[in-house]
């Protein structure tokens, strides 16, 4: 998987920066607990954000994909109110956080990146929820796909013109959606089967763009 092409840009050598490696399914942040100082990125894999509740059920928030920050208001709230946890193998890297405030002080690029990240984390969990309150599995899951390849796209982050990486399980679907596995896999199934779009092998490939871009194309079952 290759460096985002969006995001924060390149920060400055005087910006203290630290990089390390977390193995896939790793909790990396946990819920209420403070983060060490300096917004953490998203180098390489893949993320989300998700909250746990009491009984132990799991909502993910939103997917994290490289460009991204765990969170782009840590850097003025230390206790964030949701977990973040690996989906693939990941490389993160911390930035010190004065170094960031001083960067938003004097660089209006880095302002306008901070702010349209910003702007996105606030737009996925908006999406989310959206997207929860959609009937039918199917059309959740093309909602929930289609703004994850969107995101992608405008990254350049792609496998073939009509592929892209998706290294999310069913059971991980599953929790973005609000479904059970089962429906998941009932849907992916049927998803393939109409030529909509194929999940398999890390990737999906979008086979039919009207479809995927209207889900009122696909027949609900």
């Amino acid at each position: 998987m290759t460096d985002p092409d969006a995001g924060l840009p390149a920060p400055k050598n005087h910006i203290p920066q630290l990089f390390f490696h977390v193995d896939k399914n790793t909790v990396i942040q946990e819920s209420g607990t403070q983060y060490f100082p300096g917004p953490y990125v998203l180098c390489q894999g893949w993320a989300y954000r998700f909250f746990r509740f009491p009984d132990g059920r799991r909502q993910i928030l939103s997917v994290l994909i490289p460009g991204d920050l765990f969170s782009a208001f840590a850097l003025f709230n230390p206790l964030p109110g949701f977990s973040v946890q690996a989906a693939t193998n990941a490389h993160i890297c911390q930035l010190g956080s004065e170094g960031i405030r001083k960067e938003l002080a004097e660089n209006p690029s880095v302002r306008e990146a901070f702010g349209s990240l910003c702007a996105t984390e606030i737009e996925e969990k908006a999406a989310t929820s959206i997207n929860l309150a959609e009937r039918h599995p199917p059309t959740r899951i093309i909602g929930f796909i289609r703004r994850l390849v969107e995101r992608l796209s405008a990254r350049g982050i792609r496998n073939n013109a009509d592929v892209y990486p998706f290294p999310l399980t069913p059971t991980e679907i599953a929790d973005a959606t609000g479904l059970a596995p089962d429906d998941v896999n009932r849907a992916i199934h049927d998803l393939r089967e109409q030529r909509v779009v194929d999940l398999s092998n890390e990737e999906v490939t979008i086979l039919d763009h009207a479809k995927f871009q209207n889900p009122a194309l696909v027949a609900i079952r």
